[in-house]
Order: C-alpha cells, then structure tokens, then sequence
C-alpha cells in the first residue's frame, strides 16, 4: 500500500534524494549519536514514507546497519509498517537481522498482506519460514493462503482486505458495512456485492452507494457491468485488464467465482515496471536483473549476460561461412567487402526496430499471432519503402567516397547501383524476420522479447550478407567479376 509519498509499497525506488532528505540528514544522525530519541522522532515526523525509507537505506550504506535500526525503532507502529514496505529486499533482510525476531516480527505482521508476502518472497527460506512460524494464527492464514498460488500468479499480489456487501442488503446498511471495516480495507473506492455463498456478483463504486436513497436496495444499484480477475492468471493479466478497463482496483475470484481478494493500482504499478524492465533487458540480449543495476553482484551480472553472447557468438559462425564461400568469387573486387559494415547495419538495424515494435505492440495486446498475414504485407511495404530510400543513400555513398578516394573502383555506377540494390532487399527483408520472429515465438508459447536485438541482428548478419553478395555477384558479373 503506498505511503503518503506516494511510492508504490513492495520495494523503494531509488529516486533522486530530496531535499528534505538531504538537509535534515546531518541534523537526525547527530540525534542517534547523541540518543536523543524522542527528538528524533518529531524530526521523522517531518518526512513521508518514503523518504524515511530513503534515509534508512542511506544510513545502512554508509553508517551500518545499528544507527538505521535504531532509526528504524523510534517510528510509531503503523508507519514502520508502510515504510519498510518501501525499503529494498536486501536492506530489509539487515534490518530484520539487526531488529531482532521479535520487533522484526512485529514489523512484518503490521505490514499488510500483499506487502508482507512480497517481503517473504524475496526472504532466505530459513527467516520466511521463521517468520510464517511465529506469526499470529489469524496472520499466519491469511499470509499462507496468498503464498498458496504460483509466484508469478495474481494471487500472490491479491490482498483480502476489502469490503464486501449483499445484494439483499439497503443502501444503508451497505454504507455501514463500509464504515466498520472501510478503515482497514486497501480501498473503499470499489465496494464488492457478493450472494450467500460468497460469489462476486457485481461491483459498486462507492460514490453510487454515497449519493443513493439509504432505503433502496443494493440490488437497485447492480448493473452487471464488471470484469474479474483469476487468481491463478499470470500477473501481467492483471495489468492489461486493469489499463484496459482504467480500474483503481479489481476483485480476485477462484475457480468457483467466490471473492478472495483484490488487487490496487500501488502493487500493478509494481508489475508493469518490473514486466518493463524485463522485457527490455531480454530486448538488449541478457537476462533480467533481480536487483538494481548498482546491487547486483558481478556474478549475478555474468550469470545474465554471459550466456547470450556466446549464443551469439557462436551464431556468427555463419557469417564466416558465408564470407569464406563468397572470397573465391569477390577476392578481385575489394570495395565489395569495403562496404559490409553498411550492408551488416542496414540489415541489422531495420530487424531490431520492427521486432521492437512487434514485442511492444503484442505486450499491449495491439496484435496477436493470428495477424501474421496483416503485418507481413505491413511490414514489406514499409521495408519496400524504407529499403528504397536507404538503397539511393547507398548508391550516393558508394559514389561519394569513389571521388573523394575512400574506395577505388572503375566502375562506381555500377557498384553502387549493385550495393543499393542489395539494401533494398536486405532491408525488405530485416522488415520481414523482425516482425515474424516475435509472432513465431509467441505462437509456440516463447517470450517475443526474447528475440532481442542482438539476436535479430545476428540472424540479418548471415543473411543478409547472403543476399548482398548474390545480388553482387549478379549485376556485376562481367563488371568486376
């Protein structure tokens, strides 16, 4: 749940310090030095939730772990709660360790569900299960019954705190439903009617309960208009349901339609960012990093990256092959090979922008595999278009450096009508493989991001070479070869 900073709660975010932050930072460490305590809360009374989770991340730095506990101790309950919810899983993992099992316990049972699971997931086993273990029975259930779905399920990002109405009930006793549990639900906004056994029925906004006459029924209020989550649906789900339908919160259902949770727009804003970031590590060729770039561990960072690049390393082997198959034929015609680095790139980088734009367009649901037909005559038009432009930008290049003396031929027109006409179809074709290799991975239930640009590019590098020196080979046999 957020803090009245605003940041989303499961994970501080390593913003630029604020002001605040920065000026009382001097004055609230000399505090802890000098164990004025009571002094040192009114002074983090001035700060938010997040900023406080800013100072006690800084503190653990560069002052250790003791200075940031007690911190950490002086701060009332209920804002201990929300802001370790802000704070990092590696500092937080210090903090219970320095706290003691006791006040960390507390800590985290205050917390609330979907924070308080998060935390646990990113926990050693041996403490998540210590502190599953000590929690209260009620607790220990409720944060239990969440760690039940799969990690990566929208039960795991659920919270059960929300108010629920019947359909039989009057407006009036619904608007009482909401003031006794309205305080400690994650959001009042949406009010869920349920039947006898539990199944959600419909939803109401809380400004319909608030503006209707006290004696109509909620029945009156139900239009049948809402849209559910699973709780076993992928988390992503989640965030495309809820941009689609421009929801604060939507309800949770299982199996059987009965209500088990909701989930709020703090912990979506959570997933789509991590979702992002993924995508775009895997559009870079590397796997995702579970941590900030700054925290993760140079093994971590080799066990990410390694892997790809000698994958692709490997891959351009047949970029060698080809070459070695072509020399015989080109070994009298060097400014064919002087011009490679462009035709490599051309290729390259027309396969990168479509296959970016493919990932992009099918994480939004803009496209779906069953479109293929549509975006390949799309995209061969584009890369008709786009090959024609930068095939006479070749042609002029190939010119241009025969005069001013870059390259040496007898022959420039010809070399560079060959050369551009070569980027025409290389490009036509980096349009067609980028835009298909997403559809295609997408199709056998691959991750599109996983095509990345390295990848692409690769494959545009043996190919493409390919297509240019048999369009060469073609239109300059009995010119230079």
């Amino acid at each position: 749940m957020p803090g009245p900073g605003g940041a989303s709660a499961g994970g501080y975010s390593p913003l630029v310090t604020s002001p605040t932050v920065q000026l009382l930072k001097p004055d609230v460490i000399e505090l802890i030095r000098e164990g004025k305590f009571r002094e040192l809360r009114e002074a983090l009374k001035t700060f938010d939730h997040a900023d406080i989770a800013e100072f006690v991340t800084d503190l653990i730095d560069e002052q250790g772990a003791g200075e940031a506990a007690i911190a950490f101790r002086v701060l009332p309950r209920v804002d201990a709660s929300e802001v370790f919810a802000h704070i990092e899983p590696d500092e937080q993992e210090v903090l219970i360790a320095e706290l003691g099992a006791e006040r960390a316990l507390r800590v985290v049972e205050s917390m609330d569900p979907d924070d308080r699971v998060k935390l646990l997931d990113e926990l050693p086993v041996e403490i998540a299960t210590r502190i599953i273990r000590n929690l209260s029975p009620e607790t220990r259930k409720e944060t239990q019954a969440i760690l039940g779905y799969p990690p990566e399920s929208v039960g795991r990002l659920m919270t059960p705190d929300y108010v629920k109405i019947r359909r039989t009930w009057s407006v009036g006793q619904a608007l009482a439903q909401v003031r006794k549990y309205g305080r400690d639900a994650e959001t009042i906004n949406w009010v869920y009617v349920v039947d006898a056994d539990g199944r959600l029925v419909d939803d109401v906004h809380i400004r319909t309960l608030l503006l209707a006459d006290p004696e109509a029924p909620v029945e009156s209020l139900m239009d049948g208009r809402y849209s559910t989550l699973n709780a076993t649906d992928d988390r992503e789900e989640a965030v495309r349901l809820m941009a689609k339908h421009d929801r604060s919160a939507m309800p949770v259902v299982d199996g059987l339609g009965l209500l088990v949770g909701i989930v709020t727009y703090d912990d979506i804003a959570d997933v789509a960012e991590e979702e992002a970031t993924e995508d775009i590590h895997k559009l870079g060729g590397l796997e995702a990093l579970d941590a900030p770039y700054l925290s993760t561990r140079l093994r971590e960072m080799l066990q990410k990256r390694a892997p790809w690049l000698a994958l692709l390393l490997v891959l351009q082997v047949g970029t060698i092959t080809v070459m070695s198959f072509f020399q015989g034929k080109l070994s009298s015609a060097a400014i064919l090979l002087l011009f490679v680095p462009m035709i490599i790139s051309s290729g390259g980088n027309t396969g990168s922008q479509a296959a970016a734009m493919l990932v992009r367009a099918l994480a939004l649901d803009h496209v779906e595999p069953g479109d293929w037909a549509r975006i390949l005559a799309r995209e061969a038009l584009s890369g008709l278009a786009l090959g024609s432009i930068l095939g006479v930008l070749a042609c002029l290049t190939v010119i241009v450096c025969t005069f001013i003396g870059l390259a040496s031929t007898d022959h420039p027109l010809y070399v560079g009508f060959a050369i551009g006409t070569a980027v025409v179809g290389i490009v036509l074709w980096g349009s067609l493989v980028g835009s298909q290799l997403p559809l295609i991975m997408q199709r056998f239930g691959l991750d599109p991001a996983a095509s990345s640009n390295p990848l692409v590019a690769t494959i545009m590098d043996v190919t493409g070479l390919t297509i240019y020196f048999a369009v060469v080979i073609v239109l300059l046999r009995g010119v230079l070869l």
